[in-house]
């Protein structure tokens, strides 16, 4: 008998094991064409090893890596659309929102629960301190990782902001390039961007 590994063919019982998921699922990536397989005489799916392979390796590829969300808390809207498309421009797929003020800034954390929040420090009615608090206090917002930046930073504010809980301050102007960067993004990015 030979061992699992050794066939160039694999039921969907051992697809299922080598990928770690139930044998339903494998029906259901094969029904939607994710999964190429061939039927045997007797109406069995058989799937080839390099099949499986391949797919592994497509999906491991950087390229396949998850984008993060981002949600973009800034008073001035000018500003945060050019940020949101230059964003995504660099980064295709990129999910980017917009808030304008803090407390609409604090409800769509809530709501949208993005990987990423790009916080300005300075905002009318709600400060960008008293949003990272907020965000870093409530159990359904306390995992995003909060980046502040500031054009008029005073260390103080800066380390008001990293005492809340974001992981940095950026100052500005901003550039696409350093935004990239402080997200982690930098190595995803497709596009030439100036710095």
């Amino acid at each position: 008998m030979t061992k699992p590994d050794a066939k160039p063919y694999l039921t969907a019982k051992d697809v299922a094991s080598l990928l770690m998921v139930s044998p339903n699922t494998i029906r259901l990536w094969t029904g939607n064409g994710l999964l190429k397989s061939e039927t045997t005489l007797g109406g069995h799916r058989r799937f080839l090893r390099s099949d499986i392979e391949k797919m592994l390796q497509e999906r491991s590829h950087p390229s396949a890596k998850k984008r993060p969300s981002i949600l973009i808390i800034e008073d001035e809207e000018a500003l945060a659309q050019t940020m949101a498309e230059g964003l995504m421009e660099a980064v295709p797929g990129l999910s980017v929102h917009i808030a304008t003020d803090g407390f609409s800034g604090g409800l769509k954390s809530s709501l949208l629960k993005p990987d990423v929040v790009l916080l300005d420090l300075m905002m009318p009615g709600m400060s960008g301190v008293e949003v990272c608090r907020m965000l870093k206090q409530e159990p359904q917002t306390q995992h995003i990782r909060v980046i502040a930046y500031t054009g008029y930073a005073t260390q103080d504010q800066v380390d008001a902001v990293i005492t809340e809980g974001a992981e940095s301050c950026l100052l500005k102007p901003l550039r696409i390039p350093k935004l990239l960067q402080a997200i982690g993004l930098n190595d995803q990015a497709t596009s030439e961007v100036s710095p």
